[in-house]
């Protein structure tokens, strides 16, 4: 049986720009950490910044580059790339439930349902993947620490979002728990439990991003398998080997290695 192309497309659009956001991140790092902060001031407005169509605000651009030359660029880039991760995340597991729903395979759950219960629906559609039980049997058996860490990833988000990356109890109270799925909390979490009143931030890093890369990334493969194979029949996993699908920069960002910048 051929894959479903609709589902297929949803899978490798998720997956492409998962990629991309871990190459952007890893290129943002390198380059501030290469750069000449007075040459990067030369690029800023002198006095005045734009903030709206009409409205702005005065600065002192040299103190902007400082701030960002200093350790924080990290921990905010790291911010922003994990708010794209949860993101496309997100969107690509209401995309599946819509096209599983619009194709006559009801779901328990749906496209428009809280993001926390989507997870839940994609890990129990994980658990039931015969097709990814072949030589991943460790992909398998990880997979309750794999959303656990899918999971943190949301709370984390909800955080930066919703209150200026401070913790909160919502953070561990939020958390999903469902068939064995693997609560993981920040470690900086428990300064807060020890003193709730004082302000704690959730700071993530380099090394946090590329691990919430690739467990997205993990989980969507297995979970791309395990429609095709549940609903449409397909004996083969995905393999970007077998789809001629080589890293391509352009393609991944893009959808079109031709198109010119």
């Amino acid at each position: 049986m051929k894959r479903d192309p609709e589902i297929q497309k949803v899978f490798e659009v998720a997956d492409d720009t998962l990629q991309a956001i871990q190459g952007y991140h890893l290129y943002a790092i390198a380059a501030q950490r290469s750069s000449d902060k007075d040459k990067i001031a030369g690029y800023f407005p002198d006095r005045g910044i734009r903030i709206t169509p009409v409205w702005g605000r005065y600065y002192d651009k040299y103190k902007l580059v400082d701030f960002f030359s200093s350790a924080i660029f990290e921990p905010i880039q790291a911010r922003v790339s994990l708010i794209y991760i949860t993101s496309v995340f997100n969107d690509s597991l209401s995309r599946f439930i819509h096209h599983l729903n619009e194709k006559g395979h009801r779901q328990d759950c749906s496209a428009h349902a809280h993001y926390r219960k989507q997870i839940v629906w994609a890990y129990k559609k994980c658990k039931r993947c015969p097709l990814c039980a072949v030589g991943n049997e460790e992909t398998l058996k990880r997979l309750p620490i794999t959303f656990g860490i899918i999971d943190d990833a949301r709370r984390l988000r909800n955080l930066m979002v919703h209150n200026h990356g401070l913790f909160n109890a919502k953070y561990e109270s939020d958390a999903v728990i469902s068939d064995g799925i693997k609560i993981r909390l920040h470690p900086n979490y428990s300064e807060f439990k020890r003193n709730p009143q004082r302000p704690i931030s959730a700071i993530i890093v380099t090394k946090d991003v590329l691990e919430f890369v690739w467990y997205h990334v993990e989980a969507l493969h297995v979970l791309h398998n395990s429609i095709q194979e549940e609903f449409f029949g397909v004996t083969e996993g995905y393999s970007y080997q077998a789809e001629k699908k080589p890293f391509e920069l352009k393609r991944i960002l893009f959808g079109n290695s031709e198109v010119e910048i």
